[in-house]
């Protein structure tokens, strides 16, 4: 809701809801401010009552669940307003790597994926994935140059009039360079990992046409580029701009598409966003690819909301997905906050000057005596104080709501992925052929195939090989339809006793359900409630991988989707020759029954040969994931 563009006749209406604005600029929530004061500090009261000193703004955005829950959010403000010049700093790197994963998933074609390798100077060229997690796992300045590099400023500019932020520009990258050098960006290479050429992309110069017409001036004195002292004010005019209701929105638009108008998405594939969401999520420790010094980058070292100040632990029920900026004395933070214990989820998003002596570039910034206890501090009193009932929420997780479907893409390995309900007439034939090549696959079946007398020696045979055997509904219910996913078929109750009847019939046959904690919805078909009911039985639900036609095996030749199993298997050939299948959970079914020429079972050996002459591990379920 952009409020500034309100007559002035809603000026008294907006008053009495407890929001005031000053020459419809400011956006104040009253009720907010008194809710944080109650309980701030002497330190934080005094940077509250000093707002024209240390220039704060916040956004604090609750979150609740509706009875199909679809995310409701209701936004307070303390003293924003879009006219209030701060520099975003790092904070840029977030809506440009978003750029850069939209501009990779419109390259697939090309065979361009997040393990290409992006070379734009001598130095070693690093894969898109690994430049995208350096900006935004630790903020690196030198893997935003070159994605600002591989996008261009104008294609930048562009999208973001496109999505609406117009009030928003990214001008330049983190070098001393001209405005008119900036607009340069020099030709860039994509390679494969042994270094063949994709793509090459010539040198562009922007022809975007900037508003450089209001002057941004900052501070009393700075210090230029050669490191000398000029009694002037700091220039910001042609400098990056991103309005902090603009930065929460942007952070909003990726993590709940369905929440903004469809030209402030994000156009990113599934598979791409379970990236961007690991990479803004994962602290430092966490991180495999790269590998991160936490001597230097400890775990809060980009987490100001609750946890910078004092370099505080990230407790474990606590997730926080955001992306921080620091410079000239600004300190920014727009974070989604999870937290597992009190059943909640909020957005925070804030920023401060703290620059006493006026002097910008001197780096005598009081980051740490005023910037991070902000931060810290406002985090605390809003996440231990709320005026929403916790049990509206309705997510646990450590991620935005989502079924898993697919495992560490950094690593060279998959999980074949079994189902089976009515039919399991090749069991025989995969448990001989997994045997024989000493893998070990997941079974995920229905109540009714354990109870299937004709197949529980089937299933005794393939626990005692050590497969991981899972749950995949009682009935083979469709709990939600086929046209409009968000439309439920099923109720709570039907649905969670479906999963309880399921895992009665395993522990009849003799598998301990308690270790079964990974349960794949009947006809890989679900949405967001189908995963919290999930959850809720203390279960995590998976499900396929997408890119492969392999979960077309169950297919019979008189099926309007029938699929032939060489059209499947060079579907598999061709996913991995593009772009890999690291990570994936590759579906395949037990037995189709009657009907089917050709099943794909026959070829499991050759598959399975395959991949591991790919150089593929493959695992269970629980140890692709864990």
């Amino acid at each position: 809701m952009n409020l500034f563009k309100f007559r002035i006749g809603m000026i008294g209406l907006l008053s009495l809801l407890g929001v005031q604005i000053k020459a419809q600029q400011r956006l104040h929530d009253v009720a907010l401010e008194q809710r944080i004061r109650a309980a701030a500090s002497p330190a934080l009261k005094n940077v509250l009552d000093h707002p024209e000193i240390y220039q704060y703004q916040l956004i604090y955005t609750e979150i609740t669940r509706n009875s199909s829950n679809q995310p409701v959010f209701r936004h307070q403000y303390l003293n924003v307003s879009d006219s209030m010049y701060f520099n975003p700093a790092s904070m840029v790197k977030f809506p440009v790597a978003l750029m850069v994963m939209e501009k990779m998933d419109s390259l697939r074609s090309l065979g361009i994926n997040p393990l290409t390798l992006l070379k734009t100077d001598s130095s070693a060229p690093k894969s898109l994935l690994e430049l995208v997690r350096e900006a935004m796992i630790v903020s690196d300045n030198v893997a935003y140059n070159k994605l600002f590099q591989f996008l261009g400023q104008e294609a930048i500019n562009v999208r973001l009039q496109e999505m609406g932020y117009t009030g928003s520009r990214i001008t330049r990258r983190f070098i001393p360079l001209t405005p008119e050098q900036h607009r340069v960006t020099e030709a860039v290479q994509l390679l494969t990992s042994d270094g063949r050429l994709l793509m090459e992309q010539p040198a562009i110069k922007s022809a975007f046409p900037f508003d450089f017409s209001r002057r941004i001036l900052v501070g009393n004195a700075h210090y230029n580029w050669s490191d000398s002292l000029v009694q002037e004010p700091f220039d910001f005019t042609t400098h990056n701009r991103i309005p902090l209701r603009d930065m929460q929105q942007v952070l909003q638009s990726f993590l709940f598409p369905s929440s903004v108008p469809e030209r402030q998405r994000f156009h990113l594939s599934d598979e791409t966003r379970k990236l961007m969401l690991d990479a803004i999520s994962e602290l430092p420790s966490e991180s495999r690819f790269p590998v991160f010094d936490t001597t230097e980058f400890f775990d809060s070292y980009s987490k100001f909301f609750l946890y910078r100040d004092g370099k505080r632990k990230v407790p474990d029920h606590i997730r926080i997905f955001n992306k921080t900026g620091w410079s000239y004395g600004y300190l920014i933070d727009v974070a989604y906050i999870l937290d597992k214990s009190r059943n909640r989820e909020f957005m925070l998003s804030g920023v401060i000057y703290v620059n006493s002596d006026g002097i910008l570039n001197d780096n005598r910034y009081e980051y740490d005596s005023i910037g991070y206890p902000f931060f810290r501090e406002i985090g605390e009193i809003l996440l231990q104080s709320t005026v929403v009932d916790a049990t509206r929420h309705r997510r646990t997780s450590s991620r935005p709501v989502s079924a898993i479907t697919r495992g560490d893409s950094t690593r060279k390995a998959l999980a074949l992925v079994f189902t089976g309900h009515e039919f399991g007439e090749g069991g025989a034939t995969i448990r001989r052929v997994l045997k024989k090549k000493g893998v070990k696959a997941s079974f995920f079946l229905t109540g009714d195939f354990y109870r299937n007398l004709k197949l529980q020696k089937l299933i005794r045979e393939l626990k005692a090989d050590g497969h991981y055997m899972g749950g995949h509904g009682d009935k083979h219910l469709l709990c939600c339809d086929w046209s409009n996913r968000d439309s439920l078929l099923v109720s709570k109750e039907i649905y969670q006793n479906d999963i309880r009847n399921n895992e009665e019939a395993m522990r009849a046959v003799g598998i301990d359900a308690s270790q079964s904690v990974y349960f794949m919805p009947s006809y890989e078909w679900y949405n967001d409630s189908i995963v919290w009911w999930t959850k809720q039985l203390g279960r995590h639900l998976v499900n396929n991988t997408s890119g492969t036609l392999s979960q077309a095996d169950y297919t019979r030749i008189q099926d309007k989707n029938y699929r032939n199993t060489e059209t499947i298997f060079a579907s598999i050939k061709d996913r991995e020759t593009k772009y890999g299948l690291n990570g994936f959970l590759l579906l395949l079914h037990v037995g189709t029954g009657p009907g089917r020429p050709d099943p794909f079972w026959n070829r499991l050996e050759e598959l399975i040969t395959w991949l591991q002459q790919r150089g593929y591990q493959l695992e269970t379920v629980p140890s692709l994931l864990e």
